[in-house]
């Protein structure tokens, strides 16, 4: 039986990041090879779902202002705000005879991993279905599932640290009073590991590894030459302004 490889915390371009998940399964789909990575980000950005329109997600003079890249991903889902230090995204991919036949059952194992790994650094968190790893103070982490050709994509964000206020000055162009009511609602709704606990960035990295690893037999890789062609290759076109900006 082969060992689960493993693909240390990396920060990736965003661009290449969004290009890694596709050449990952690409790369799975060929050796069978079950495959889990931790990754952030080298650039803060926007990562807005595949339907939406950017104009109507993202303050574009904001964003400009800050340097941040606007990234469109493949899923779907609503617009996130990912920063350096404020996010550690984790995936894993798989055949899909790896996973249970239930969704539910796939994201109540992985997200269950999770938890269990932040109770290394002390925080007491589960999984609330469908897809979430919540405390009693919010929603710290969650999960996507993607399956394409015999292979699965599971992957989310662990929440390091979180800034609304910064976050909504690019996410809600508008009026203030509905930007604070956003940032109210986002507030009630969402936790992060430096409000629940005192860990480094370092710390909660390597308890996300023991989490996602638990009882797997496994060894540690770097990418190959081909899938960094590959995923590289792919953020030439996920950086055009023809994907980040299609109607």
């Amino acid at each position: 039986m082969k060992k689960t490889r493993y693909i240390p915390f990396t920060y990736y371009d965003p661009y290449f990041k969004t290009g890694l998940n596709k050449a990952l399964m690409e790369s799975v789909r060929e050796s069978g090879e079950k495959t889990v990575f931790l990754s952030g980000w080298e650039n803060d950005c926007v990562n807005i779902g595949y339907s939406q329109e950017v104009e109507k997600e993202v303050d574009l003079e904001e964003a400009e202002k800050r340097g941040l890249d606007i990234v469109r991903r493949q899923g779907g889902g609503g617009t996130t705000y990912l920063t350096r230090d404020g996010e550690i995204t984790w995936g894993i991919v798989a055949s899909v005879e790896e996973f249970p036949n239930d969704v539910n059952q796939v994201y109540k194992e992985i997200c269950g991993k999770i938890a269990e790994g932040l109770s290394e650094i002390g925080i007491e968190a589960e999984h609330e279905p469908v897809n979430d790893i919540v405390t009693e103070n919010g929603k710290i982490s969650g999960a996507t599932l993607k399956k394409e050709e015999g292979v699965v994509y599971v992957g989310g964000t662990l929440i390091y640290k979180v800034e609304p206020e910064e976050m909504f000055q690019v996410l809600t162009p508008g009026e203030d009073k509905i930007a604070d009511k956003k940032i109210e609602s986002f507030e009630e709704r969402v936790t992060s590991v430096k409000e629940e606990s005192e860990a480094s960035f370092q710390e909660a990295v390597e308890a996300l590894r023991k989490g996602l690893l638990q009882g797997e037999d496994f060894e540690e890789s770097e990418l190959t030459d081909e899938e960094r062609r590959r995923a590289e290759d792919l953020a030439d076109k996920y950086s055009e302004e023809e994907w980040i900006f299609q109607r």
